[in-house]
């Protein structure tokens, strides 16, 4: 999934290319807020400053909490099960709301602490353009050993505008398709690479893609359940999801050697039993 959901604590080397002298720096980012920028070589690096503010950082390093985030992702079959089609709401309410609206204000505003219906929409923008990338690439997802194509990818933002330490509720919805080049079967396995990356944790799936399929097996899932045409469950980091379906196996028609087989008896045995009734 992709999204602002990155961890809050963040390490980067950057380089400023635009000098004449290209500058190595090193920023230190907690909740997307920089509280560290430190010129690399300068006289506090030499001194090990920077080194005490990394152990530090890292030693009370803690996740954006699950209870404020929710993700929701729907999977449907679009022309046959080699085209998916999904719908995905990610949302982030209290704090994790705030946090991310100061930082489009920060990064796409005036960092005014005021969110505004143009800040949101230079950030949407600037998702638009880095979906409109993945036009082409490979996805998470495999169908019989064939990866998934992304086909499309479209972002939508909704959320209010204001103040951004006031902020209660700030939802991204992602919808697109993706394809797999493979043949037909008779047998499928469906697989998808969790990341181990806490983004997807608390993301909640249903697979509505088997109303002609017969579901075999379901890993990878936590809470899976079947409903019908539906899979569902939770994403787990760092773990393979593998969904195993067939064709459904109707009734066998018998061969027609075999009903020629039996109708050759059939007639044989009236027509000896016949000759017998005459012969008595």
């Amino acid at each position: 999934m992709k999204g602002p959901t990155e961890s809050p604590l963040k390490f980067n080397i950057r380089f400023n290319g635009y000098s004449e002298t290209p500058i190595e720096t090193i920023q230190i980012k907690f909740a997307r807020r920089l509280i560290y920028c430190l010129q690399k070589n300068s006289a506090h690096m030499r001194k090990g400053m920077l080194w005490v503010t990394i152990v530090s950082v890292f030693v009370i390093t803690i996740p954006i909490a699950s209870a404020d985030y929710s993700g929701e992702v729907e999977y449907t079959i679009s022309e046959s099960i080699f085209e998916i089609e999904f719908y995905s709401s990610e949302s982030w309410t209290n704090d994790a709301a705030s946090e991310i609206a100061c930082w489009i204000d920060e990064e796409y505003g005036n960092n005014d602490s005021i969110t505004s219906e143009s800040e949101i929409e230079n950030y949407e923008e600037y998702e638009r353009a880095i979906n409109a990338e993945l036009i082409g690439t490979e996805g998470y997802h495999y169908l019989n050993g064939a990866v998934a194509i992304i086909d499309e990818y479209e972002v939508e933002v909704s959320s209010t505008y204001g103040n951004c330490n006031e902020f209660d509720l700030f939802t991204i919805s992602w919808e697109g398709k993706f394809s797999f080049d493979a043949e037909a079967a008779d047998e499928y396995v469906l697989l998808f690479n969790t990341s181990e990356d806490h983004n997807f944790y608390n993301i909640q799936v249903h697979y509505c893609i088997f109303e002609d399929f017969d579901v075999q097996s379901v890993n990878g899932l936590a809470d899976e359940s079947i409903d019908e045409e539906c899979v569902n469950g939770l994403r787990i980091n760092g773990e393979v999801m593998e969904i195993k379906f067939e064709k459904p196996q109707g009734f066998a028609i018998p061969s027609v050697s075999y009903v020629s087989t039996i109708l050759v008896i059939f007639i044989s045995s009236a027509f000896f039993a016949r000759r017998t009734e005459q012969a008595l």
